[in-house]
């Protein structure tokens, strides 16, 4: 069972903040799981879960912090 949907990992190492722009977010990972507000800057949020007889085998979430100039301002990856 799935949730969430699959994203690449490998372009996350070529996130640079304050370089790497909206835009170039979107035409790497699509359209994010979530969206929302911290302290006044755009949120996305991508994760991916996939359980085999109802354990845990893979998760993995991005989430993406954007500076009003819609560059990236920090983000942060925990996969398992």
């Amino acid at each position: 069972m799935y949730y969430g949907r699959d994203f690449p990992v490998a372009p996350v190492r070529d996130l640079k903040n304050n370089v790497t722009t909206q835009r170039e977010v979107f035409a790497t990972f699509g359209e994010p799981d979530r969206r929302g507000l911290e302290n006044g800057y755009e949120v996305w949020i991508y994760s991916y879960q996939y359980y085999e007889l109802g354990q845990l085998r893979q998760s993995k979430e991005l989430v993406v912090v954007f500076d009003r100039d819609n560059t990236v301002r920090s983000y942060s990856y925990n996969g398992k």
